[in-house]
């Protein structure tokens, strides 16, 4: 490690070197880690990550004690050919795991993960154990981050040494308390090797603004002298020294205790640091005093370190059980919001004293909050009980009855609080509110339904909000709010009839009518949408929303392939029944039509199965015209700006975050060329999450404007940017909107939503060469591009679970395969149906039955939700079966859970006309076999494309009787179905991750920009 090199260009990096005002001159570092670090920390970042630049090729970066990986990602970032040794033992402090998980999040975050060798042990065992690890790498940079003691320092400094470079840098942590400059002196007194980096201008004076305090060694082989014998002398810290030789008066009962009672003292006086200095003091000669490290854990809950808290006095737990040491672990425990922990040690309190009536308290507020009010009354009587005489149970107990609306109970019990405690002003108030409700109950019959509605106990919430509407009946949440409960209960008739009620009510509510069309709809009834969106219109003739649904509604469900023609022709007829009759010639017009279509796309137009292009046109032309109406000075042509520096690409959705529409572009951030390249990305959407920091991380500016199109738009115009992208048009209303409007000289959409825009301000289809047929341009209103292979550079899933099983002998009870709550039989054949339901087209319920005739044991796995029931009953009848005997429908679960249901099935039956995009991508990463059939249409052969990449394509079908023989012969073979799955297995290299797409698209970013200036 050149250290001297490093000395020299250190202090550049810094404003104010050598003062307390330092700050970093760069904002490299991306503000996307919560908490935000703090500048100590960004510092110290710096600091590894310039000294890591320092090192030589074959030389390594080392840390001891790492927590979240700040430091790691400080060290390691725009250093992606070095690696790290990482090392903390996490079962010492991190009893939930939440902070190992937390670190690999933030390695996984910033794609450090093949750069790191983490060491989850003792950091005296990683080093002892190095011994044996046969390495041609040095470390040229070591971090000791550890624990600050005496011991762990000196040997974390002694037991590195036969591993550091010939020069290398020694950064320690902590390095202003007592205990660790005695032992890096002690350390230097040893080994002469080891010296201050004294070179570093000012240093001293600003070592405090690094983590918690750092010094810098610099390590040399070949020194042989350090400091001289008076140096050293002089550079004991005389507390320490004394307080090692010391040792044995220290174990004088007497004098351990006078120390204890002055900690007691200052902790009493809110001396917390002194305080805590004490007990940290008092540790060093009694490491298992559960006492001293259950006041530790108070003082830190009273000052806020709840997860230090936590962990001092679950060290005094582990020494000694109390009943106090378990309620401060559920105080401390609540506020990390670790609800059933929390519990278990309130209960655990109770168990070693029943007479703790504060434990009894919290524990029943906890229950409340939590929605277990029956158990949290009980809790609060039995502290009454126990303690008739303690006020604070009463109180519990009346809040309890007032949130339930038991206004008569809650003034008893608050009474007899403030019989003990009448001058208690929260009492009082209490009071004043239950006589209150007692005369008005409808407020606290509206917020208790909310709260039980938000707890999921919906048939209570149903209670509550019927009782609200016998008082006030024209309330139109309380409408919505029912819909809900009903629901989710999956009582969807009821859903439909409480909103026809409300409708009725209050005739003039337009989300009342929206609502109701729209459940009509998903419940497969169109007919009865488009009447209610007439009813709609007729009372509320200026709400362009109703009209756009009078004309343009389609069904999401298709109960026969009749109704498919007969919807298609409808919808040609009405749009143009629908483009004369909209006037755009009043202010008030023109805002009712954008009002309108920006609550509602044509997206379900395309699952008809045909080529919607011209319709498409027609419809993104009308759109065109309303935006154009409202902002006529955004759909002018725009110059290309001339390319200074960078070509400026922007890339704007509403779903920059964890969703399928927008997944696979992280790709083509990632692997961008960031020096010919710009990149700007514009979130509109509000569900923030890892993937949208990814977005954030692989952008040269990142904005997040959600609900504001003006702002948007405004902004991408600022940015004066070259092309811009929209991964997906048709899904989101607004992003269609946008994408009507020219805010960029050359606008692009991709395949995100499969189908043409029909928009004349879109220019550019970006497509994919396997996915499209040879009369593909005939399906695009747009310049089709056709990108190599599948076109993206779709990240492989890293979450799949672990499952080593072969299918047909599951590892599970027997009986069943997988969790009992998947209703899957042990001895089935499980194809897995996963697509949306609107996906499914009628004219194709035959190939189930006629699977199910061949394969006796077939299991069709279906999720969300059960609408396609009657049309699988029908068909099922037709052909002698009962279709109860071969259908499971499954609602949407949890991503763990829909991945293990791709590992549980056999087969994967892929959708004829619409196929599955990342379903079809997560069912390869789960070596799942996919049957499919391409369509005539690029939306109806991904599946198709990712099997030809991917070089396994036995399981592609020309018609739909091979499709059925191939879905047969899967189900009657295992040996062939595992054959399939395991060549899958051996090439996801040839598909995920590929980034021959990448460099294609920027040449033709490249091409497209020269054309254009």
């Amino acid at each position: 490690m050149d250290y001297q090199q490093f000395i020299q260009q250190l202090p550049t990096l810094y404003q104010n070197w050598g003062n307390n005002s330092l700050q970093l001159k760069s904002d490299q570092w991306p503000k996307i880690l919560t908490p935000e670090p703090n500048i100590n920390t960004l510092n110290l970042m710096q600091l590894l990550n310039h000294a890591v630049e320092h090192t030589e090729t074959d030389e390594i970066y080392c840390e001891i004690g790492t927590t979240q990986g700040l430091t790691l990602i400080g060290a390691l970032s725009t250093h992606p050919e070095k690696m790290a040794y990482a090392v903390n033992n996490f079962s010492n402090f991190d009893s939930t795991g939440e902070l190992q998980q937390e670190l690999l999040e933030n390695l996984q975050l910033f794609n450090l993960e093949s750069q790191v060798f983490f060491c989850d042990q003792d950091f005296e065992e990683f080093l002892l154990e190095l011994r044996d690890v046969e390495t041609e790498n040095n470390i040229g940079v070591y971090f000791y981050n550890g624990s600050p003691d005496y011991r762990s320092v000196l040997l974390g400094l002694m037991l590195i040494k036969p591993f550091l470079a010939k020069e290398a840098l020694v950064v320690i942590n902590n390095a202003n308390k007592s205990l660790v400059q005695q032992a890096y002196w002690d350390l230097m007194a040893s080994f002469p090797e080891y010296k201050i980096l004294s070179d570093l201008p000012n240093f001293a004076q600003i070592n405090h603004l690094f983590g918690n305090g750092i010094q810098l060694l610099s390590f040399d082989s070949q020194r042989n002298h350090n400091y001289s014998p008076s140096t050293i002398i002089n550079s004991r810290q005389k507390n320490v020294v004394t307080a090692i030789s010391n040792l044995q008066k220290w174990e004088v009962e007497s004098s351990w205790q006078l120390f204890y009672e002055e900690a007691i003292y200052l902790h009493q006086q809110q001396q917390w640091q002194l305080a805590e200095k004490k007990y940290q003091e008092l540790l060093l000669w009694q490491p298992n005093n559960p006492l001293v490290w259950l006041q530790l854990g108070v003082l830190y809950y009273q000052t806020e370190n709840y997860q230090k808290s936590i962990s001092g006095i679950s060290k005094s737990l582990e020494i000694e059980p109390s009943s106090y040491g378990y309620y401060y672990l559920g105080l401390g425990l609540e506020k990390i919001s670790q609800i059933e922990q929390a519990i278990a040690s309130y209960q655990q309190a109770i168990k070693l004293d029943t007479n703790f009536i504060d434990a009894y308290n919290n524990l029943g507020n906890i229950l409340k909050t939590k929605g277990e009010f029956e158990q949290a009354e009980t809790i609060y009587r039995q502290a009454i009980s126990i303690n008739p005489n303690h006020w604070g149970s009463y109180l519990n107990l009346g809040n309890l009855m007032l949130e339930q609306n038991r206004a008569e109970e809650a003034i008893a019990n608050y009474e007899k609080a403030l019989q003990i405690n009448p001058q208690n002003p929260d009492i009082a108030n209490n009071l004043n509110i239950a006589k209150a409700v007692k005369n008005n109950p409808a407020p606290t019959l509206l917020n208790w339904g909310r709260r039980l509605q938000q707890l999921g106990k919906y048939e209570a919430a149903i209670k509550e909000y019927r009782q609200y509407l016998e008082l006030k009946q024209t309330e139109v949440q309380i409408y919505l709010f029912l819909s809900e409960c009903y629901q989710q209960l999956d009582q969807k008739q009821a859903a439909i009839n409480i909103l026809q009620e409300g409708t009725k009510i209050c005739p003039n509510s337009g989300q009342l009518h929206f609502t109701l069309i729209m459940m009509l709809l998903q419940s497969g009834k169109t007919e009865q949408a488009i009447s209610q969106a007439e009813k709609a219109l007729q009372n509320l003739p200026k709400d362009y929303i109703f009209k756009i649904l009078k004309h343009l509604i389609v069904p999401i469900i298709y109960h026969t392939q009749e109704s498919i023609s007969f919807y298609r022709q409808r919808f040609e007829v009405e749009l143009q029944k629908l483009i004369q009759t909209t006037n755009l010639e009043t202010a008030e017009s023109k805002q009712n039509a954008i009002l309108g279509t920006s609550r509602i796309t044509n997206f379900y137009l395309a699952y008809q199965a045909h080529n919607v292009r011209d319709s498409q046109i027609t419809y993104g032309n009308f759109l065109h015209k309303i935006m154009g109406a409202n902002y006529p000075e955004w759909i002018k042509p725009l110059s290309i700006p001339p390319v200074e520096n960078k070509i400026r690409i922007g890339y704007i959705s509403n779903y920059l975050h964890s969703y399928s529409g927008t997944l696979w572009l992280t790709g083509w951030l990632r692997y961008a060329d960031r020096e010919t390249f710009e990149i700007y990305c514009y979130y509109t959407g509000n569900s923030p999450d890892l993937i949208t920091e990814k977005f954030r991380q692989y952008s040269h500016k990142f904005y997040h404007i959600p609900g504001n199109l003006p702002e948007v738009c405004q902004q991408i115009l600022n940015d004066k940017l070259h092309i811009l992208i929209y991964p997906e048009i048709g899904m989101d209303p607004p992003t269609m909107q946008t994408a009507a409007l020219r805010l960029a000289p050359i606008q692009c959409t991709a395949w995100g939503h499969p189908v043409t825009t029909g928009l004349p301000t879109i220019d550019y289809f970006i497509s994919s060469q396997l996915m499209e047929p040879e009369n593909a341009q005939e399906h695009y209103s747009e310049t089709l591009v056709k990108l190599p292979n599948i076109g993206v550079a779709y990240p492989k899933p890293k979450d799949i679970p672990n499952l080593t099983k072969k299918r047909a002998v599951p590892p599970f009870p027997r009986g069943v395969r997988g969790d009992r709550k998947f209703q899957l039989p042990e001895d089935g054949v499980i194809y897995f149906c996963c697509q949306a339901p609107f996906k499914y087209l009628p004219q194709y319920d035959y190939i189930f039955p006629e699977i199910a005739l061949r394969v006796p044991q077939a299991k069709f796995v279906f999720l969300r939700g059960t609408i396609l029931i009657p049309r699988l009953e029908k068909i099922f009848a037709s052909k002698g079966l009962n279709s109860e005997d071969y259908c499971v429908h499954l609602k949407i679960p949890e991503r763990s859970d829909y991945l293990m249901l791709n590992l549980l099935s056999d087969i994967f039956l892929d959708t004829f006309t619409w196929s599955g995009g990342n379903t079809s991508l997560e069912a390869i990463a789960c070596n799942l076999p996919i049957v499919t059939c391409p369509g005539e249409f690029m939306r109806g052969r991904h599946a198709d494309s990712f099997l030809k990449m991917l070089g396994v394509t036995d399981t592609i079908a020309k018609n739909e009787a091979e499709y059925i023989d191939i879905a047969v012969k899967l189900g009657l073979e295992p040996t062939w179905r595992n054959e399939i799955s395991h060549r899958m297995s051996l090439r996801h290299n040839y598909l995920f991750d590929d980034r021959t797409c990448v460099k294609s698209l920027e040449d033709f970013y490249q091409q497209i920009v020269r054309a254009s200036c």
